[in-house]
């Protein structure tokens, strides 16, 4: 008896433990998260950049406006389509 209490609780040392419940769902993961901030701060950084730099930095705003609309339509996508709550 007693050896198999070692050996019950020796497995209960080198096996990791696992939860009984699953980890909640994010709503969005933190990378997509993490890139829309990194987009709206390149975007502020540019708005406050200064010069017109012949139309680029204003094309460069433009692109970083329509990257975060597609990350909101595939937010949007996601809960339409049960792949996030």
């Amino acid at each position: 008896m007693k050896i198999a209490t070692l050996v019950v609780l020796s497995l209960m040392i080198v096996t990791p433990a696992t939860s009984l419940f699953p980890a909640p769902q994010r709503d969005v993961p933190a990378e997509v998260e993490s890139a829309k901030r990194a987009l709206e701060g390149a975007r502020n950084d540019l708005d406050h950049a200064g010069g017109n730099w012949g139309g680029h930095r204003a094309a460069a705003i433009n692109h970083i406006d329509q990257a975060l609309k597609e990350l909101a339509e595939a937010e949007k996508y996601a809960h339409e389509h049960h792949d996030m709550k």
